[in-house]
């Protein structure tokens, strides 16, 4: 077909086409044979009405057919899954001087050649460029050498997002050898697992610290004053044993190897098997379900782990900042976002000063890649976003301001801007994956954790009314063992123990989600055969993710109990249980 370009082109538009067009095309050819018959018999030369009418009515039915089935325009429509349009008006060119824009280098190289086949030079450009990698990955194994202290701020006046480094007061402490912990042995209930039975080293971070109840002491206690209790702390360590026995050599947690990439054409769309290359997502979000549970590269029992974990993401990030260059299309985004959001918070956590290069690079792409206008992001940079992408760069951005890097105010307000635009319902407190989308619970759970990231980043408030309306929504889905979505899962879990201290009704709300939540998934944790401590990837979005992705999800769902402190959010209303006694917080 390569000597044919002409041939080549239409046999590719007729692979592409689906079985209904093809059926719609067959019917329009039998339909034209018959009609040209019928005018060419004695009858249809007699009623010259009868052909015309019939002439309008078979052209009007190819026009029907052409539209259905053939792409008259190339690209997305404006609904921003292409790269974003540079328009440049010029005057006097010779007068004026040359005009640059401030695009990514792969969309201003299309100007240079406007022959090229549109829609190939578009595919072309989604795909990722051959990137040299000029970052050199410390190695974390070793302890560090003290350095001076400094604290990140990003310059919101400047015309790029690129940071200024100034002096600020002590905000990376320098690391030490921590001294051994205490240990509490966290022993499985009767009849579960032997794999479920570990040591968790308890070294608790200051208090102050979002972070603090990971290592605390008395974290098993405090678990089970918040939902937790000691069959849900077997399941999150049976869950890290396993994923600590299926790390690869180089650090990463292979995405193909363990089932991922798998297309189940999920809400009808196929997207081409994405996730088999997601190796820096996944191994991201093993990575924070280690550090959910106070494991770091500093300290805790798989601090080997957690090094070549980070080491790994590190190696992989190009001069641009971007943690996933080498990810397909659908994935790329989520990679970046998963990965940043990983590095952010292992910095957070161990003040450790070699990995606050490769966060900062990150934090500057994720800034660049915000669309300017609706505030969103989406799959490349430019794209004018979707809630579930916006989730993921939240909560990576959210944790590099908890490491000491300044997030300019209008990252956040444009955040806030692309939540207004996917409200829906009664007191917007739903909410749609696009802007012209209807509501779904997934995103409902999503955009409600969003909105109050976004709060506590600008210090203001959420709407009480939405809030309410969101959880009604999110109660009416609850976890079931039949009906498995661990992404919708992970937002719900976050959001309603995250507003549990607002009121009353917040509370009661969080008891259900978390009574069912938990049953849930402890109940369907595997407990023998080679597969022991993970979690079958035979949820809606599994087949993209793996077992990796569900195990790792699963943990962090059983973490939420101290995973972040949620002083911030009891707005100076004390919670109560059913019986009266006060909610820690």
């Amino acid at each position: 077909m390569g000597e044919w370009p002409l041939l080549a082109g239409i046999w590719q538009n007729v692979a592409a086409l689906r079985p209904q067009h093809v059926a719609v095309w067959c019917g329009l050819v039998v339909s034209s044979v018959v009609l040209v018959a019928l005018f060419r018999s004695r009858w249809g030369r007699r009623s010259s009405l009868f052909r015309c009418a019939v002439g309008s009515l078979l052209v009007h039915l190819l026009i029907v057919g052409l539209t259905m089935t053939v792409r008259l325009v190339v690209g997305d429509g404006g609904a921003g899954a292409g790269p974003p349009i540079y328009v440049k008006l010029v005057d006097d060119i010779q007068r004026e001087g040359p005009i640059t824009l401030d695009a990514p280098p792969e969309l201003l190289a299309l100007e240079e050649s406007p022959d090229a086949d549109a829609e190939a030079a578009i595919e072309e450009a989604a795909e990722p460029a051959e990137v040299a990698v000029a970052v050199e990955a410390p190695p974390l194994m070793e302890r560090p050498e003290p350095v001076a202290e400094k604290k990140i701020v990003i310059d919101e006046s400047a015309d790029s997002p690129a940071p200024n480094v100034a002096e600020a007061g002590p905000s990376f402490p320098e690391p030490v050898t921590p001294v051994e912990p205490e240990r509490e042995k966290i022993v499985a209930a009767e009849g579960a697992a032997p794999s479920a039975v570990t040591e968790v080293a308890m070294a608790a971070p200051a208090a102050t610290s979002p972070y603090a109840h990971r290592n605390a002491p008395n974290r098993l206690e405090y678990a089970e004053r918040h939902g937790g209790s000691i069959e849900t702390e077997a399941a999150v360590a049976a869950a890290l044993k396993w994923l600590a026995e299926r790390q690869s050599d180089d650090g990463r947690w292979d995405a193909d190897r363990f089932g991922a990439g798998v297309e189940r054409a999920v809400l009808g769309q196929d997207r081409g098997g994405a996730g088999a290359d997601a190796d820096s997502g996944i191994t991201a979000l093993a990575l924070l379900a280690f550090m959910g549970a106070g494991h770091s590269h500093l300290e805790g029992d798989y601090q080997t782990t957690v090094a070549h974990g980070l080491e790994f993401l590190m190696r992989g990030q190009t001069s641009d900042g971007h943690l996933a260059a080498n990810t397909s299309l659908y994935a790329r985004m989520y990679c970046h976002s998963m990965a940043s959001f990983a590095l952010a918070e292992a910095l957070a956590t161990s003040r450790d000063k070699r990995l606050e290069p490769a966060v900062r690079r990150a934090v500057e792409y994720s800034l660049r890649a915000q669309h300017p206008s609706t505030g969103g992001w989406r799959y490349r940079p430019g794209d004018t976003g979707d809630t579930s992408q916006l989730g993921w760069q939240l909560m990576s951005l959210w944790s590099a301001e908890q490491a000491g890097i300044t997030i300019p105010p209008r990252t956040w307000t444009g955040a806030e801007r692309f939540l207004r635009s996917v409200e829906r319902g009664r007191t917007g407190g739903l909410a749609s994956y696009r802007p012209d989308g209807p509501a779904s619970t997934p995103m409902t759970a999503e955009a409600m954790y969003c909105r109050l990231v976004v709060a506590d980043a600008l210090g203001g408030r959420t709407n009480r009314l939405a809030g309410d309306e969101a959880t009604a929504a999110i109660l009416a889905l609850p976890p079931e063992p039949q009906r498995v979505n661990l992404y919708y899962w992970y937002y719900a879990t976050l959001a309603l123990h995250h507003q549990q201290q607002q009121s009353p009704e917040a509370a009661a709300a969080w008891q259900a989600w978390n009574s069912g939540l938990s049953q849930a998934l402890v109940q369907s944790q595997l407990g023998d055969g080679p597969e022991a401590g993970s979690w079958e990837p035979n949820c809606i979005w599994g087949g993209y993710g793996g077992r990796v992705y569900s195990t790792a999800i699963s943990a962090m769902c059983l973490e939420v109990y101290y995973r972040y402190t949620d002083e911030s959010s009891a707005a100076g209303w004390t919670a109560t249980r059913p019986d009266g006694t006060p909610l820690p917080r």
